[in-house]
């Protein structure tokens, strides 16, 4: 909740809100914030539930996640009626119990969303490892995980794919017909972000404890190998040798010792921030000069789109879950593919992408102007929230859901 599926569900939520007709259990399950079970009404039509992982810590198994979907479909019969017109919507990987369960209880609708696929995160992307896998009969725990995923799937009424990407590989790889999936980009309430005059950005970056001379190029995500921060560090030190007014920010938790251990001549131009309220985090969009989103791979990042949201020129990687920008909206770096599949970047092609970003102003500007207007026609929530809606809507009244379906569109 802290991180991507937590801003979509923000941003989705209050989106269907102002549709009106719609009202909203958000149940936040293995919810580490919380000791007991917990009914919120936020508003007449918002009610937030919690339910905290158990108090004895059980190794997480089959039969584990088999008891702990009961409970909570058990705790959540009272609330959630056998009648009317109701839909659940999963947001993650490990749903596939919880699933079973809600099948065997209700007759309602069940959507997952896919956020972001399994294999990624296993193979760091790399697509040549998913090759020789036996997802029909798993023997390995790499196999049970995927297959996994491949029956949540199948255990859905409807599955919603935020990339064309996904689809394809939902499609392929789990062999879900494609009338069964629907393509809904994330969306963003873009009015909920503004830029500061040059005098309050100064203000701001003073305030923050930086020089205003300084440019400030954002990282803000997890501090892990598979959103490229190494790479970015070793581009990043190569452009401070020839450019002394740069400053690194990353914003996140994860592997900072790592990182730290890669630049340790150029300590005064690393600022490390942790993790950080979403306020604070607005308050360095604000001061940033570029923003860095390098990632290895990436199905929709919430962070581009809020940084686009800011106006702030970005440096992404050329990867599937970018592909919806060209050449006029951002700086891309090209991934080098080894024959074994792993991914890479070269680090002059990155290091020159960032001086070419702070040593031009007007390029810096334009690029920035091109994405929030693209941002504006193709990723606004209402459209997200609307989108999502019609799906809802033809799941109650149980007729065919025909989204179009096309890979030769992918570039």
């Amino acid at each position: 909740m802290q991180y991507g599926i937590g801003t979509y569900i923000r941003e989705l939520s209050e989106s269907l809100l102002k549709i009106g007709g719609i009202k909203i259990f958000l149940i936040s399950y293995h919810n580490i914030y919380c000791n007991e079970f917990s009914y919120t009404t936020k508003s007449d039509r918002f009610i937030e539930i919690n339910i905290p992982s158990p108090s004895l810590h059980t190794t997480q198994n089959n039969s584990f996640d088999k008891k702990y979907a009961s409970a909570i479909v058990r705790l959540l019969s009272g609330f959630i009626s056998q009648s009317g017109n109701v839909i659940f919507q999963m947001n993650y990987i490990d749903d596939f119990q919880i699933i079973k369960k809600l099948n065997q209880i209700y007759t309602h609708p069940v959507i997952s969303v896919a956020h972001f696929s399994q294999w990624e995160q296993l193979f760091n992307g790399n697509k040549k490892k998913m090759k020789g896998l036996n997802l029909g009969n798993p023997q390995n725990n790499i196999e049970f995980t995927l297959y996994r995923e491949k029956e949540m799937y199948q255990s859905s009424d409807h599955i919603i794919s935020i990339n064309p990407f996904m689809q394809d590989f939902i499609v392929e790889e789990y062999a879900i017909l494609p009338d069964k999936i629907s393509l809904i980009r994330n969306g963003i309430n873009f009015s909920r972000y503004y830029s500061l005059s040059k005098e309050e950005k100064i203000r701001l970056k003073h305030d923050l404890g930086f020089s205003y001379q300084e440019k400030i190029i954002l990282f803000s995500g997890r501090i892990d190998p598979d959103k490229g921060v190494f790479f970015l560090i070793d581009a990043f030190i190569e452009a401070c040798k020839y450019k002394e007014d740069l400053r690194l920010v990353l914003i996140g938790q994860g592997k900072i010792q790592e990182c730290i251990q890669r630049y340790q001549l150029f300590y005064g131009k690393f600022s490390f921030t942790g993790f950080l309220s979403f306020e604070d985090v607005m308050k360095f969009y604000q001061i940033a000069d570029i923003g860095v989103v390098p990632s290895v791979y990436e199905p929709c990042s919430y962070t581009r789109l809020e940084m686009i949201a800011n106006k702030i020129p970005l440096i992404l990687s050329r990867i599937d879950g970018f592909s919806d920008m060209v050449e006029d909206q951002c700086l891309f770096i090209d991934p080098i593919v080894s024959a074994s599949g792993e991914i890479s970047f070269d680090k002059q092609e990155f290091c020159n992408a960032i001086l070419s970003l702070a040593g031009d102003n007007q390029m810096a500007e334009n690029l920035a102007n091109n994405a929030y207007k693209n941002l504006i026609v193709n990723y606004s929530s209402s459209r997200m929230g609307e989108e999502m809606n019609n799906v809802y809507n033809t799941l109650i009244l149980n007729t065919k859901i025909t989204p179009e379906y096309d890979k030769s569109e992918r570039r």
